[in-house]
């Protein structure tokens, strides 16, 4: 079996979602390699991520999205603390 190597597999990944050059050709890749929870799980993080940037208070956040505050915690852990792309990500243009 493989030895996991988080940077390298992250590298991979980056690599491989540079090549689609279509919003078609993404949404093909996502629905090949993810599984319909997975997708929702995903689209659950940027909402409440989107939510928390425009300065909603976690438990409008957690009603909106059907959540637990204990999730939206989790992703404003992740802006306060993490490496800024979620922000750069949905920064507004």
């Amino acid at each position: 079996m493989a030895e996991l190597n988080l940077e390298k597999d992250k590298k991979l990944l980056v690599a491989t979602l540079r090549r689609l050059k279509s919003s078609k050709d993404l949404f093909s890749f996502i629905d090949d390699l993810l599984t319909e929870e997975e997708i929702l799980d995903l689209a659950q993080r940027i909402k409440i991520a989107k939510l928390i940037l425009d300065g909603k208070t976690y438990d409008e956040i957690a009603e909106k999205v059907k959540t637990s505050t204990s999730t939206v915690s989790k992703i404003g852990q992740i802006i306060k603390y993490g490496k800024g792309g979620l922000q750069k990500a949905l920064e507004k243009k």
